[in-house]
């Protein structure tokens, strides 16, 4: 059975749609107006947001799972081409702006094409790639496995749903023989000098205690092999909450910005809001033993990637 303290970024069992509604309406006319956004305004975009698949997943769970990960980094393939959503309807304007213009969307869709190409330059024979926590295993199977013969894809994830969805869209890639499966919370990993990579995105963001995410590291390096690869990711400061903020903001529209903290954080409640700088990154993973630590930066720099290597 999953622990729901365990798993921390959504829930097991939501609570029913029309609960949620009823709580977040009435936090909406306690907390009274936003900056140019009155509760008028925001009941009307909770209301949106409770007509599509999408929005209703993030008004119960506050997060995304695997599915939903997936769904939104592969959006550029897919959504954005066709103008059609998850059941094959038409966009609404509300779940188009999210997916096609939120900031922080678009920096990590941009991110997971960075680890794309970080990823696929690990690929060789029987070469051992792990992705952690792997949701849907994007990461690692939709890479270029061209004159590979054999080579060993490991998805480790805490939520055996995402597992089951992994290993389907493993089944679509054709690669379903090179991969395990194994249900395992991230920080009590069982592996010693296992891996020529671990891939890690989206976990660190939902953990506040900065200790905690350095354990997370420490596990990744006990794993790899020597001169092992991590790449891994992180949400940067923004500026109302530190004077060093790391935002490129010329690559990010302000109205676009403030609607997306409307959304996201007042009325969503979204709990991926644990921000680290990145040298506080870079401190974190050198004190566990991490060198040749090299920071690669979405456009806004609002999700980096951070590529270290196993000594």
């Amino acid at each position: 059975m999953m622990e729901q303290q365990r798993l921390i970024s959504h829930r097991i069992s939501p609570e029913a749609l029309d609960i949620t509604l009823q709580k977040i309406s009435e936090r909406i006319k306690r907390q009274g107006d936003q900056p140019h956004f009155a509760v008028s305004q925001q009941l009307e975009l909770l209301n949106q947001l409770s007509q599509f698949d999408f929005g209703r997943y993030l008004l119960q769970n506050q997060g995304i799972n695997g599915y939903w990960t997936h769904y939104m980094l592969t959006h550029p393939w897919f959504g954005r081409k066709t103008g059609k959503n998850n059941r094959g309807e038409s966009l609404t304007a509300l779940e188009s702006f999210m997916l096609d213009r939120a900031p922080t969307m678009l920096a990590t869709q941009q991110r997971f094409e960075i680890f794309l190409k970080e990823n696929q330059k690990q690929v060789t024979n029987t070469a051992k790639l792990a992705c952690i926590p792997c949701g849907m295993m994007g990461e690692l199977v939709y890479l270029h496995f061209k004159d590979i013969e054999s080579i060993y894809l490991v998805g480790i994830d805490y939520d055996a749903n995402a597992l089951k969805d992994a290993e389907i869209l493993a089944a679509q890639q054709g690669v379903l023989p090179w991969v395990t499966f194994i249900q395992q919370d991230a920080w009590h990993l069982n592996f010693q000098d296992e891996f020529d990579l671990i891939s890690s995105n989206g976990l660190n963001i939902y953990e506040p205690d900065d200790e905690k995410v350095t354990e997370l590291y420490r596990q990744f390096y006990k794993a790899l092999k020597h001169g092992g690869k991590l790449v891994a990711s992180f949400l940067t400061y923004p500026p109302t909450l530190t004077n060093q903020c790391e935002w490129n903001m010329s690559a990010i529209n302000q109205a676009d910005l403030l609607l997306q903290k409307i959304i996201f954080v007042d009325i969503i409640g979204a709990k991926w809001q644990c921000f680290r700088s990145s040298e506080q990154t870079r401190t974190q993973l050198a004190s566990v033993g991490y060198h040749a630590i090299q920071f690669i930066y979405d456009e806004a720099k609002m999700f980096p990637t951070v590529v270290a290597f196993k000594k």
